[in-house]
């Protein structure tokens, strides 16, 4: 016990006579996992590097295990500095050899500082930390196409001029690809198709995310248009809307963001409706909302809706409330547009409302029984007191 104390009282002289600065260092991801990788295929990450202190630290990064010569970094430089305001961003890039075998293989690439040290007037300390970033490689023989595609649009233009067709897609598989992309434009009405193209994007390594953006030649009149663009490897379709303005005119632009309702309704009772518009546009515009309640059962319109006309000014979401009284039991829909200066939005709808048997009367029931009882009690806690107060009242007497 003796020598435990004073080691402890050593330890604690030696700490206050060299200070040392702690700093929290840390990497993010501290793990990294590229399944299903191809010889000669590619993959990379982005990586940060942080600390707790303001001062910069020097650090420099040490590559081993079997996958060390598969390992690229980005900037290349094996130095490098950073701090709490001025953490450190690299990417780590994976490119298996021709001759490596199916199979799984593993790594590290260590963060090393140069110095952690603080100087004061007669002593100083120094101190080395070291992090490791793991990594995990699988390597196999068959090729897997597979992306996802999202961010998808169609710019406006002014007559005569191409408009812009935009998308973004990621690379989830193992082989390079180039997305195959079609454009079919569509009138106002999505009664037919008015212009169609098809065109290759930009060559995407696995891993990788990539803006496409195309422009497209057209002889379109002045109008709204809607544009189904489909993404070939990803298996994604979506449909826009554009225009075709008079030069130097204003395009108007909205969205039915969608149709909010309760997903369970009873018969004979009020179902709110919340169609929600956003204006992305420039200016003010004057929405409505049409549409229909469907009886899926019996494919009849149960109902046409058809909302006060609103003022939506630029950037905003608004909803366009309606109500609607089922008289049966059933399953619905709603479905409609919102047209807004002229224009229209692609049609939208709501999930299906089932519609149960009313409960007004069963509400009522259980009402009018919970009185009952409450009022039964009172007369029984009254009886009661009664009782107590006239045997009271004999004792006395006796």
């Amino acid at each position: 016990m003796k020598l435990k104390l004073i080691a402890s009282i050593i330890i604690t002289l030696l700490l206050a006579l060299y200070p040392v600065s702690s700093a929290i260092i840390g990497v993010s991801p501290s793990i990294i996992r590229f399944n299903k990788m191809l010889r000669q295929g590619y993959a990379e990450t982005q990586v940060t590097i942080t600390t707790s202190t303001e001062k910069p630290i020097k650090a420099h990064f040490t590559k081993e295990g079997e996958i060390q010569d598969w390992i690229t970094l980005e900037p290349e430089d094996n130095n490098f500095e950073f701090s709490r305001t001025a953490p450190y961003v690299f990417t780590l890039i994976i490119q298996p050899p021709e001759d490596a075998k199916s199979g799984n293989y593993s790594g590290v690439l260590k963060m090393t500082t140069d110095e952690l040290a603080t100087v004061e007037t007669g002593a100083g300390s120094s101190l080395i930390a070291q992090i490791a970033l793991l990594i995990y490689i699988e390597v196999i023989g068959e090729e897997i196409i597979q992306c996802r595609a999202g961010a998808i649009s169609a710019s406006s233009a002014e007559i005569g001029q191409q408009f812009r067709v935009r998308t973004t897609v990621h690379n989830d598989g193992n082989v390079r690809i180039r997305p195959e992309i079609r454009v079919d434009v569509w009138d106002q009405y999505q009664t037919r198709v008015v212009n169609s193209k098809t065109f290759l994007g930009d060559q995407i390594l696995p891993t990788r995310s990539k803006d496409i953006m195309k422009e497209i030649e057209n002889d379109l009149p002045i109008g709204q248009y809607f544009a189904d663009i489909y993404v070939k490897e990803c298996d994604v379709s979506q449909i826009t809307t554009f225009d075709i303005v008079e030069k130097g005119g204003i395009a108007d632009s909205g969205e039915l963001i969608g149709i909010r309702t309760n997903k369970i309704a009873f018969a004979k009772e009020p179902l709110p409706i919340a169609p929600m518009f956003h204006n992305s546009g420039s200016r003010k515009v004057l929405a409505q909302f049409k549409g229909e309640i469907r009886n899926l059962k019996t494919n009849k319109i149960a109902k046409i809706l058809e909302s006060d006309k609103l003022e939506v000014d630029a950037g905003e979401t608004m909803e366009f409330p309606l109500f609607f009284t089922p008289e049966e039991q059933g399953e619905y829909q709603i479905s409609g547009r919102i047209i807004y200066n002229n224009k229209i939005t692609y049609n939208g709808a709501s999930e299906v409302v089932k519609v149960i048997k009313g409960s007004s009367q069963s509400t009522y029931g259980w009402l009018f029984l919970l009185i009952g009882y409450f009022i039964l009690g009172l007369i029984i806690l009254i009886i009661i007191g009664k009782i107590r107060q006239a045997r009271r009242h004999k004792k006395k007497k006796f």
